[in-house]
């Protein structure tokens, strides 16, 4: 309605396994198609059907058994490394 976003919304899951199956939750930063407004906080996203950039500085947390989440792909591991290298300059 109105303003509403349709379609999927994808996003890259951080947390670990084990917090996300102790908690019920998932750290997740979302993924955009509009890029070149974030600077180093804006990771380049090619997974699957996927494609655009993360936006590391949105970090969200969801409650991933109420929500009807749905795995896409998995990242590469170069980007998975970028990705946590760029988060610990928000959180060292």
């Amino acid at each position: 309605m109105g303003d509403e976003m349709r379609g999927p919304h994808y996003g890259v899951v951080l947390s670990a396994t084990l917090f996300n199956q102790g908690t019920g939750m998932v750290m997740v930063v979302p993924i955009t198609s509009k890029t070149g407004k974030l600077s180093g906080f804006e990771l380049p996203i090619t997974a699957g059907r996927v494609k655009g950039a993360t936006i590391l500085s949105h970090l969200r947390s969801l409650d991933y058994q109420s929500r009807s989440l749905q795995f896409e792909a998995r990242l590469d591991e170069p980007t998975v490394t970028e990705a946590n290298r760029r988060l610990r300059l928000i959180f060292p």
